[in-house]
């Protein structure tokens, strides 16, 4: 098995072998993994299980990308902080991944996020004049800062 990080640690971006199928990691939160299969078939499943089955094999890794946090990590942050923390994570994998971890299989990037015409920059000062168009004032230096800190540690 080619592991690139660390057994357990698990990012968006993946390529994983379970169940017989290769699928990609779309998502992670909190203890939910979520998959995309080569046709684009979303599905959703606990890390522990997706860990635990016999067939499940890591086949390349996006290192760089954000892992999921080590388990009840989280527990101790006061809401406020991890509503915040969950609404701009929601923003930095869309401007990462070109769509939201939510997106239906098959979603298309927006134009201004698409990754395949955008520059990792370009996607941050769009998502930064959309964020501040929609009320939540952010520069772009601040989003580049949160992102570098969400691919070091995670959420």
């Amino acid at each position: 098995m080619s592991r690139t990080s660390p057994r357990g640690a698990l990012r968006v971006g993946d390529r994983v072998r379970f169940d017989g199928q290769v699928h990609t990691v779309a998502g992670l939160a909190g203890t939910t993994v979520r998959l995309v299969d080569r046709h684009g078939a979303p599905s959703l499943m606990m890390f522990t299980h997706l860990m635990a089955a016999e067939d499940f094999e890591l086949l390349d890794s996006q290192a760089g990308t954000p892992g999921l946090p080590p388990f009840g990590q989280l527990d101790t942050v006061p809401e406020p902080a991890l509503l915040k923390a969950q609404f701009f994570e929601r923003h930095l994998i869309e401007v990462e991944t070109g769509v939201p971890r939510d997106a239906p299989a098959g979603t298309s990037p927006r134009p201004e996020f698409d990754p395949k015409w955008r520059t990792i920059n370009e996607r941050i000062t769009a998502k930064a004049a959309e964020l501040t168009a929609s009320g939540t004032s952010v520069s772009d230096r601040t989003l580049h800062r949160m992102r570098l800190r969400w691919r070091d540690e995670g959420v």
